[in-house]
């Protein structure tokens, strides 16, 4: 059943599946001028507050580049497959992410196993797994799953355990791997050395530092906000998750404000890319809009507020996977059941748990 509604809603959203070369490069390039002229305002203001200011929009830039990397590595961002490497490749410099080993991360595992234990970005911990922690480690959880953790979790986690050096054998033992390795790394010390010999530390932290903290902040935030929330479910079993759940169904809308949205290449429409990775940035708004016409009651959204955010925080620490249901450190349950009323009814198939990858 599940797999017919995901051929049914992907082929409703196939018309928006045309990517635009000229449309493409355009925004490559006015997103690419925005985050040269963010760092040359850092670097160059008379005034340390619009210099600071300056860097702290060259981190949200490098979100934005982040985007279109992201989309050319899909393979949806131009019309051209060699286009889109080379252009995957630049924007994912200032993230300082290895092309190759995004593609392994995201498009082969995050995209087939969206939600699956293991296999994604703040996967949660079980009651039992939390408490068989050490305590510095026990203490390193409640400081990721905080108001603070977003950067932290995403720059240790993820982006130093996957996104950058191949540690894997799978991954080592391929030459495209190692050559994103040298890419990235190379273009990570010779712009650090340039910044260094034109001011000093003060300069390395504002032409470099800060932004790329900025930006593992928002990077942190963006993948939490779209796979948490108390209608979104996590599952411990890949044959659950086959069985049950749709990509609509582990993925959130956040409603942001038109200009964010702008900004953002549309990167909130989540469940529109899950259904239909092929849809470029965009399109993926009026994409997401089809979706939700089609769902109806079915979609999960989310109004962004602060308030939102901080009840979220507050009440998803860990997953009771047998209930489907979230609970605070203490085990307690913070939320109802997370599955939608179709997945409560199905007779779910024989529980094999996910082998994690991390």
């Amino acid at each position: 059943m599940r797999a017919i509604e995901a051929r049914t809603l992907r082929a409703a959203l196939a018309p928006y599946a045309r990517p635009s070369t000229p449309v493409a490069l355009a925004l490559l390039l006015a997103t690419v001028t925005v985050y040269t002229l963010a760092v040359a305002g850092a670097l160059m203001l008379p005034s340390l507050w619009l210099r600071v200011l300056c860097s702290i929009a060259a981190g949200a830039t490098i979100a934005s580049l982040f985007v279109i990397g992201h989309d050319a590595a899909h393979g949806a961002f131009t019309a051209s497959r060699t286009l889109n490497g080379i252009i995957g490749r630049i924007a994912l410099l200032p993230a300082l992410h290895n092309y190759s080993l995004w593609q392994v991360q995201h498009n082969r595992l995050h995209h087939r196993l969206a939600n699956v234990k293991g296999f994604n970005s703040w996967s949660p911990l079980t009651k039992a797994e939390y408490d068989a922690l050490p305590s510095w480690r026990r203490a390193l959880e409640r400081l990721y799953r905080g108001a603070l953790g977003f950067a932290p979790y995403y720059l240790r986690e993820r982006w130093w355990r996957d996104k950058f050096f191949p540690r894997r054998s799978r991954d080592r033992a391929r030459l495209t791997c190692w050559l994103d390795f040298a890419l990235v790394s190379g273009a990570a010390w010779t712009f650090i050395a340039a910044l260094a010999l034109m001011g000093g530390t003060g300069t390395v932290v504002l032409g470099f530092a800060l932004p790329f903290l900025v930006w593992n902040a928002m990077m942190g935030a963006t993948t939490y906000m779209q796979h948490t929330h108390m209608r979104v479910p996590w599952f411990e079993a890949l044959t659950e998750w086959q069985g049950l759940a749709g990509q609509d169904e582990v993925t959130v809308q956040v409603q942001v404000p038109r200009w964010y949205g702008f900004i953002s290449h549309h990167i909130m429409d989540h469940p529109a890319h899950h259904v239909h990775p092929k849809v470029p940035l965009y399109r993926v708004a009026v994409a997401q809009r089809e979706l939700n016409r089609i769902l109806g009651t079915r979609a999960v959204t989310q109004r962004f507020s602060p308030a939102y955010l901080w009840r979220t925080i507050a009440r998803c620490k860990l997953y009771d996977y047998r209930q489907h249901r979230w609970l605070d450190f203490a085990g307690n349950p913070t939320s109802p059941c997370t599955l939608p009323t179709h997945m409560q009814t199905a007779s779910p198939p024989a529980r094999r748990p996910a082998i994690a990858v991390a």
